[in-house]
């Protein structure tokens, strides 16, 4: 009999998904829950398994296409017996009814096969980014081992073939006024950014608040820890670990700045979910570290370092990067002192960290340096007033001036 495999549902607000690649050819052998096909939602990078053991009879969706979810994308023929399930046309438009399609939690290096018939071996990251750039794989050279093709190697790639393109009058792009330029295709981590910083800009009443945190104990716990974290769990603690466990202990004791707003009333979330901002080579991803207000800093530091390193290569799931209830971002490794970060809706807030730098301060009586710290709270005024995002400022603040009582 045949067998529908549909586009699955992989989040609460995924509407549909692109084909990125089929890992088997029509006539193929499948056995089920084996890895099918490599799909891309706005938000990760996923395989969908085979939901029966049989023959991959017709592939309806081709690389490349946009499907929406439970709309049918394959059919497989089984030796189950009963009657054939009706095959549909090539371009679906009705949708069907989920069968049991399981997205796995990590996406596998899909396989491209080049002109001449051999594999593109390729990073997840680089294919990605091909894609954006319009690069044809098989013409790169890959640097990693093995002849890996790197991120690197493609953004190479591309800007050599810019430079010989802007060589030629035909291959300059008018841009705004009449000026020639070139176009930057914008890729699908910039757009979904793009287009969430403008809902956040339309439906979030923002405020900004700052405040100065002084950093000499953090710094100091950071430091005393550093060896003992390595040798006992093999991570090494960063402030990041650090902050993210101040924010989801003040969290909790301030539930308004973890809730959503709803046309019902404010939703006051019971997990506080901590998203981290991490910039990757096309664009920025939020990880998040789910009950992190339940976790201790080694659990937190090895998520976080986990998560970071999965982002970077492109492989975060969709359970990875969805489900987060607050944000961190944090620029101060970029020298960066204060500025004003914008809410990811449905969030409520979002806390802008700054660099470390070592400031004058009054300090009994007398001025002394110390390593200084801007926070910088933004968060939507409809949920929450000055005065208690202030408090919950103040609480991080506390915990971050006093780390010892995170331990």
């Amino acid at each position: 009999m045949l067998r529908k495999m549909i586009m699955p549902t992989l989040g609460l607000d995924m509407e549909a998904a692109v084909i990125q690649r089929w890992l088997k050819a029509e006539g193929d052998q499948v056995t089920k829950d084996e890895p099918l096909v490599v799909v891309e939602t706005d938000k990760a990078t996923t395989e969908i398994t085979s939901p029966a053991t049989g023959v991959l009879r017709r592939i309806l969706q081709p690389e490349g296409a946009s499907v929406p979810v439970t709309h049918t994308i394959a059919m497989i023929e089984t030796a189950e017996p009963g009657e054939d399930e009706t095959e549909p046309p090539s371009a679906p438009n009705g949708r069907e009814e989920a069968a049991s399609v399981a997205p796995s939690r990590t996406a596998v290096e899909p396989r491209a096969p080049s002109v001449a018939g051999a594999i593109v071996r390729a990073s997840p990251a680089a294919r990605k980014l091909a894609r954006d750039l319009g690069v044809d794989l098989s013409q790169v050279k890959g640097s990693g081992p093995g002849g890996r093709i790197q991120g690197e190697d493609v953004r190479r790639f591309a800007e050599a073939r810019g430079a010989e393109l802007a060589r030629e009058p035909e291959a300059r792009t008018p841009q705004a006024g009449g000026l020639p330029g070139k176009l930057v295709p914008l890729g699908r981590k910039r757009r979904i950014t793009a287009e969430r910083m403008s809902l956040s800009e339309r439906t979030v009443a923002r405020l900004t608040m700052n405040m100065e945190v002084d950093a000499t104990e953090m710094v100091s716990l950071r430091g005393r820890l550093l060896a003992h974290y390595e040798s006992r769990f093999g991570i090494r603690l960063s402030f990041n670990d650090i902050l993210v466990k101040a924010a989801a202990t003040a969290l909790a004791d301030h539930p308004y700045l973890n809730a959503r707003w709803t046309d019902d009333g404010i939703l006051l979330v019971e997990s506080i979910n901590v998203g981290v901002a991490v910039a990757v080579e096309d664009g920025l991803v939020v990880p998040v570290i789910r009950d992190a207000d339940r976790k201790r800093l080694p659990e937190i530091s090895a998520e976080l370092s986990r998560l970071v390193s999965r982002a970077r290569e492109d492989r975060l799931s969709m359970e990875e990067i969805t489900g987060g209830t607050f944000t961190i971002t944090n620029l101060g490794m970029y020298g960066v002192e204060s500025f004003t970060p914008i809410v990811n809706p449905p969030e409520t807030a979002i806390l802008g960290v700054g660099a470390i730098v070592e400031r004058p301060v009054g300090r009994d009586g007398q001025i002394v340096l110390r390593p200084m710290m801007t926070l910088s709270l933004s968060f939507d005024h409809r949920i929450v007033d000055g005065a208690p995002a202030a408090q919950f400022l103040q609480r991080v603040k506390q915990l971050l001036e006093e780390p010892y009582l995170l331990l």
